[in-house]
């Protein structure tokens, strides 16, 4: 505790030096360029960019010999090690698209573009983040991704090897403007995103819980259109056919579905989103030899059907201040008969559904440094959404304080404290390996962009 204590007196002194020695003429954003220079842009209309991350932390509730394993911070996740930790080095190919609106973000003001166009993207991403992007039937079956025998996955400190992303696009001036996704991709549902290239909308290094009940990577398509823009602001629709969490190969021959409404308002101030993913995604041992777990814990012959529903609103009150909430509620239907099966409660399993929320609060002082501050409430009493990050059903409870400082245009410097507690958790505990139902984290992470 007095470890813990003397960091976090260090966080408040670093946040005041951060503060004394900032300069407010620096240009602000920290944000990649180009990695061979302009050389590929300007022949082919492709970017090579990336960027390393690597983090440190230390929690008030493991013992010295657990800080010294992989994942000890669990359930809190972004920085899921404490001490030193690569999170990530990606590299990625971009050829953007000439378009009126970005797949998975938001409609754009103005004309659309007239003539057709096409892009794609492709990353390699390798660190610790790496192990919740890989997807069945692909990068999971890499070399480079099996742990040691009789070793839990994330265990043992062991830096992974993934490619989140890599599709194709396709734009077309339709109506008011239309963008095919074909690929693996980010699904778009929720508010914040997996392995961001810019500090927003991740304004701190630890990710909420929210975050992580959300899906990441898909395999499909997905149809992106912007249908309104007058007096009342803008609005996009998109609908994508997905094989599910995670999923190269599909695991029930059974397509599950994302989609998004967007409005912004006209002045780009205010945005509200809603996006869900829904579709039956347990394991059918007749359409796969070994179930794909930990993504889908479920195992039955007939659908068991999985849903997501995420509402986010943004909102620009000043100039300095940006509000963000979001809530979310999800749910696994089972039919409770003997042949569906739970990987942690067995067979005869009837399901669950889970809940939660945050509000954010960032405050831009200079256009170098921003101060924010994030609490959230999530209940999972059945433990549908945060497995494999925590077995304990309860309800979580976190708040987060945390800087962000563009020390250089390609410089990212984020330090954080976080104090987490459980409610309604019937005396099982989720933090320093069972023994505590609260932990105070202090972490700082460093991104570079290149």
């Amino acid at each position: 505790m007095k470890k813990l204590t003397i960091l976090i007196v260090g966080f408040f002194c670093l946040s005041a030096t951060v503060a004394f020695c900032q300069d407010s003429e620096q240009e602000s954003a920290s944000k990649p360029f180009s990695l061979f220079g302009d050389v590929l842009e300007e022949s082919f209309g492709i970017k090579a960019f990336g960027y390393l991350k690597v983090g440190y932390s230390k929690n008030d509730t493991s013992t010295r010999a657990e800080s010294t394993e992989g994942s000890s911070n669990h359930p809190v996740a972004g920085p899921s090690d404490e001490q030193l930790q690569l999170n990530s080095l990606i590299v990625a190919l971009n050829r953007p698209i000439k378009t009126s609106i970005i797949p998975r973000a938001t409609p754009l003001p103005g004309p659309k573009p007239e003539e057709f166009s096409w892009g794609f993207w492709t990353e390699a991403l390798y660190g610790r983040d790496a192990l919740p992007a890989l997807s069945f039937g692909f990068d999971d079956e890499w070399a480079a991704n099996k742990e040691p025998k009789g070793v839990a996955a994330g265990s043992n400190r062991q830096n992974y090897l993934a490619m989140p992303q890599v599709f194709v696009q396709l734009y077309a001036p339709f109506y008011k403007g239309m963008a095919l996704t074909l690929g693996r991709f980010g699904s778009g549902v929720g508010h914040e995103i997996p392995s961001s290239w810019r500090p927003s909308p991740n304004i701190f290094y630890s990710k909420t819980f929210v975050f992580l009940s959300q899906p990441d990577q898909v395999t499909g398509a997905l149809l992106s259109a912007k249908l309104m823009e007058n007096k009342f602001g803008m609005l996009a629709a998109e609908f994508g056919v997905v094989n599910g969490r995670q999923n190269w190969q599909d695991n029930n021959d059974d397509k599950s579905f994302i989609g998004a409404l967007r409005w912004r308002s006209p002045n780009m101030s205010t945005w509200l989103d809603y996006s869900f993913m829904v579709g039956n995604e347990q394991n059918d041992l007749s359409k796969i030899s070994e179930p794909q777990m930990p993504t889908s814990r479920v195992i039955s012959p007939r659908g068991q059907l999985r849903e997501h529903h995420s509402l986010s609103l943004t909102i620009h009150p000043t100039s300095k201040l940006t509000t963000t909430a979001e809530v979310v509620y999800g749910k696994q239907h089972a039919d409770g008969r003997a042949d569906t099966i739970d990987a942690l409660t067995g067979p005869n399993y009837k399901g669950g559904s889970y809940m939660g929320g945050y509000l954010e609060f960032v405050y831009a002082s200079s256009k170098t440094l921003r101060y924010a501050i994030r609490g959230e409430h999530f209940r999972d009493r059945k433990n549908v959404a945060l497995f494999p990050i925590s077995a304990v059903s309860g309800d979580f409870n976190a708040v987060t304080a945390g800087v962000q400082w563009d020390a250089h245009p390609n410089v990212l410097i984020r330090p954080e404290i976080r104090y987490d507690w459980q409610a309604h958790n019937d005396g099982v505990n989720a933090y320093g390996n069972g023994r505590d139902d609260k932990q105070t984290t202090f972490s700082v992470d460093l991104t570079l962009y290149f």
